[in-house]
């Protein structure tokens, strides 16, 4: 008879969370000491969705540094001026790096030899693209768009 865990009355399947847990233990177990290593994944579950996965960390640079399927962390904050979106990209290259920017939207995209990794994020506010300043330190990448506004008007009832 299989032992009941703690977890097993819940709407979301943790197996796959102790599949990546003995997956990322054997891969330690292979690299050892030689190279440093981080890892780590953040879950989105929205109502009426399944889950979304999204794995995050440096590879060993013997390895592929962009692989198949990459997605790097993201974070979006908003103040009443700005939006600055923060994206962490361990173990590439400051020049691997290029970026665009409309009113709605931030391009990111990174070239490593062959491979590629290109991501549009739809921002959360209108923003001036001329005005994007970027930061690349330590495998994160932070930049910060003024707001110009929201595109609403507001009614007035009367």
């Amino acid at each position: 008879m299989r032992k009941r865990k703690s977890y097993d009355d819940s709407p979301i399947d943790f197996d796959i969370f102790e599949d990546m847990l003995d997956d990322l233990i054997d891969r330690i177990d292979e690299i050892g000491d030689t190279v440093p290593m981080v890892y780590g994944f953040s879950v989105t579950k929205r109502p009426g969705e399944a889950p979304e996965i999204f794995e995050f960390g440096s590879r060993p640079m013997i390895d592929d540094p962009v692989p198949e399927g990459y997605k790097p962390l993201l974070e979006i904050f908003e103040t009443d001026d700005y939006v600055q979106v923060v994206a962490e990209l361990p173990g590439i290259e400051k020049e691997d790096v290029s970026m665009d920017a409309t009113e709605n939207t931030l391009g990111i995209r990174v070239l490593i030899e062959d491979r590629e990794f290109v991501e549009t994020i739809e921002l959360p506010a209108r923003v001036d693209p001329s005005s994007a300043t970027a930061s690349y330190r330590n495998g994160v990448l932070e930049v910060a768009l003024e707001r110009t506004g929201d595109a609403r008007t507001r009614i007035e009832i009367t």
